[in-house]
């Protein structure tokens, strides 16, 4: 699953990559736009990839990425600086960093799963660690490996989910970021990650809470009813989505030491995105505070995140 390992889509001869995985950023230089495919570690991606529906609804996801990767490229590679999002993703990933930055040393060991295109590999590697990306979408790594390029730390990337993770040597730091909310079974993906965090080492996760993504701009149409049940968000060919409670995110946390769970309202997309119109980074802040202190705003967070330590 290393992009030791990756074929060419094009009939050229990838680039040469020397030294040890994950690789030095400045060899990806050379892999800019490259298309690659690479030995999957789920037996469903290399069709979802080429457009055939998944056999279960928590992979539609993927087909929802696969439409809008055609469609709507500019939105999935939002690293790019002229691309629609990109400073709204960047400021999300200020605000999660916020929180997290303190557990990421520089030169640390950190898997990003389901990392997508890189949004925080990017970060890390700046920091000069090493980062190991793991996503199930193929067309999101081509896009990671693009934007590492050249950076200060190294990288590598695996096409599989969280149920089935690469065998690689233990990391420091796991960011599962919006992750968990999108797989079939939260406790198998949980238990992949206890086997690759060293004993010590931190988690850091954020799910789509129960009530807020009820109001965010981005809510599909006919969904209202997960309020009510079981809280699954399912739009065929599109998305799947398991939204959590405080107490229900707190549970998949078996076999470890939780520092903090904390709400996020996501001030730029979430419930309030509206009503706070366009305004800087710091005032920002200072909403996300207030939405959380008030006693009728604060259940209405669009996210969970939580930081927690692996039992030794």
């Amino acid at each position: 699953m290393s992009l030791r390992d990756a074929e060419p889509l094009d009939g050229r001869p990838l680039p040469p990559l020397e030294g040890d995985a994950p690789f030095q950023c400045e060899q990806l230089l050379d892999w800019h736009d490259r298309r690659f495919l690479l030995k999957p570690g789920h037996p469903e991606l290399v069709a979802i990839h080429d457009g055939e529906k998944p056999t279960i609804p928590q992979l539609e996801n993927l087909t929802g990425a696969r439409k809008w990767w055609f469609e709507h490229p500019d939105w999935m590679d939002f690293l790019e600086e002229d691309n629609a999002g990109h400073e709204d993703k960047l400021l999300e990933r200020s605000l999660y960093m916020d929180h997290w930055a303190d557990y990421i040393t520089p030169g640390c060991r950190v898997m990003d799963l389901g990392g997508g295109i890189g949004r925080f590999s990017q970060w890390c590697l700046n920091l000069g660690c090493e980062v190991e990306l793991v996503d199930p979408d193929l067309r999101s790594l081509w896009a990671a490996v693009k934007h590492a390029g050249g950076r200060k730390g190294r990288f590598d990337v695996h096409w599989t989910t969280g149920a089935r993770l690469p065998n690689i040597e233990p990391v420091d730091v796991v960011i599962a970021a919006e992750v968990l909310c999108y797989v079939p079974d939260p406790l198998v993906v949980m238990d992949q990650i206890r086997s690759v965090l060293r004993p010590g080492g931190v988690m850091l996760s954020s799910v789509e809470a129960r009530y807020g993504w009820a109001m965010g701009p981005d809510v599909a149409e006919g969904t209202l009813n997960a309020l009510f049940g079981d809280g699954i968000v399912h739009v065929s060919d599109d998305r799947w989505v398991q939204t959590y409670s405080k107490e229900a995110f707190h549970a998949l946390f078996d076999g470890f030491d939780v520092d903090w769970i904390r709400p996020s309202h996501y001030v730029m997309s979430g419930p309030f995105e509206a009503a706070a119109g366009l305004v800087d980074e710091d005032t920002i802040r200072e909403m996300e505070k207030k939405l959380a202190a008030d006693p009728v705003t604060a259940p209405l967070n669009r996210a969970w995140m939580a930081a927690a330590r692996r039992h030794g």
